[in-house]
C-alpha cells in the first residue's frame, strides 16, 4: 500500500503562492479533548448519527438562530461582499447562501480539471493495489466507493481530498463535462471531518456519502465525484442524481450546515494533480483552493 503524506500542518494552511495562511479559528485541542476521553467518544458518536443532524438543522431553521449571522460573520473572516446580497430568514438559510458569479470564475477546458468546491486541498497517488492513506489511516478505493468491481479503473491514478471549513463556500459544481451516472448513496455515519479525527476513525469508509462517474466524451477521460456527510451535515443536496450530460462549471448541488468534504477520484494516465498540491501534501500541508480553480491537468495536454 502507498504511503505517501505526512502529518497534515494543524496551524497553517499555503496558499497557492507557497504563502503560509494562519488556520483562522482552532479547535483541535476541544476536538482532540473529546476523542481521547471514552466519555466524550461516545457522546461525539451520538452527535454523529442522523437524528441529532436532523435536530441541530431544526435549530438553525428557526429565527432566533440568525441572530448568530453576524458574530459568525466575523469569527470566521467571511467576506459578505462576495455573495448576493439577500436578507436571511435563519442561519441555516445563510449558510448555504450563494455567491456571485465572478467572484468564482471557472478554468473552464476541457485539458483542466477544476476544483469542484471552495476547500482546503490535498492529493494522494492510489498505489497499484488500489490504497492510499490519509494522515496514518490507510484505505482503498473500493472502500470509499463501497464497490470492488468499480475500484479497478482508479488502479495508480489520485485522490483528491477537498475539505470544506465552515468559512468556505458551500456550493459545489462538477469538475469536468461530460455523461454523469446516476448518484449512488452509501449510507453511514456523519462524524466530524477535520484532520484531527483520523486518529480515531476512518471517516472516508465509515460517514454517509454519495458519488457520480463523470465520463467526458470528447477525450474518453472520467472521474469520481463524491460528497462526504459529516458532523452538521444532515443532508447532501445534489440538484440532479439521475444520469444526465453536465457541464463543467455548472452548479451540482450545496451542503447543510456543517464543514464536509468532497472526493475527486480519477484515473492513471488522465488528468494529473498541480505540482504545488503534490508538493504541499508531501511537505504537510493543505492548500487553500477556490472553486473553479484548475488542480489538475490531463496528461496528453502535458506532453504536448
Amino acid at each position: 500500500m502507498s504511503i505517501e503524506n505526512r502529518n497534515l500542518n494543524t496551524e497553517c494552511y499555503k496558499d497557492r503562492d507557497g504563502n503560509l495562511v494562519p488556520i483562522p479559528i482552532s479547535n483541535n485541542g476541544l476536538i482532540e479533548k473529546m476523542f481521547s476521553n471514552a466519555f466524550y467518544r461516545g457522546i461525539m458518536r451520538i452527535a454523529s448519527s442522523h437524528w441529532f443532524s436532523n435536530l441541530e438543522r431544526f435549530a438553525l431553521s428557526t429565527f432566533f438562530s440568525s441572530f448568530s449571522i453576524t458574530d459568525f460573520v466575523r469569527k470566521n473572516g467571511i467576506n459578505l461582499k462576495e455573495y448576493k446580497k439577500k436578507k436571511y430568514a435563519s442561519f441555516h438559510e445563510f449558510f448555504y447562501r450563494e455567491i456571485r458569479p465572478e467572484c468564482r470564475p471557472i478554468a473552464l477546458s476541457e485539458n483542466n480539471l477544476v476544483s469542484p468546491c471552495d476547500c482546503k486541498a490535498s492529493v494522494y497517488r492510489i498505489s497499484e493495489d488500489l490504497g492510499f492513506v490519509i494522515k496514518g489511516v490507510p484505505y482503498t478505493v473500493s472502500e470509499v466507493l463501497a464497490d470492488k468491481d468499480a475500484s479497478m479503473a482508479y488502479n495508480g491514478g489520485y485522490l483528491f481530498l477537498l475539505r470544506l471549513s465552515l468559512d468556505d463556500y458551500h456550493h459545489y459544481c462538477y469538475p469536468i463535462s461530460g455523461a454523469k451516472t446516476e448518484d449512488c448513496y452509501i449510507p453511514g455515519k456523519l462524524m466530524t471531518v477535520h484532520p484531527i479525527i483520523h486518529k480515531y476513525a476512518a471517516v472516508y469508509r465509515e460517514n454517509a456519502r454519495q458519488y457520480c462517474v463523470i465520463r467526458n466524451d470528447s477525450n474518453g477521460q472520467m472521474c469520481v465525484v463524491m460528497q462526504v456527510g459529516a458532523l452538521g451535515v444532515g443532508r447532501i443536496a445534489n440538484d440532479n442524481t439521475d444520469a444526465a450530460s453536465v457541464r463543467q462549471g455548472e452548479e451540482q448541488g450545496h451542503f447543510e450546515f456543517g464543514g464536509s468534504t468532497i472526493l475527486v477520484i480519477v484515473p492513471k494516465e488522465s488528468y494529473v494533480p498541480d505540482d504545488d498540491l503534490l508538493r504541499n501534501t508531501e511537505d504537510g500541508y493543505e492548500t487553500v483552493i477556490k472553486m473553479g480553480e484548475r488542480i489538475g491537468t490531463l496528461s496528453s495536454a502535458l506532453e504536448e
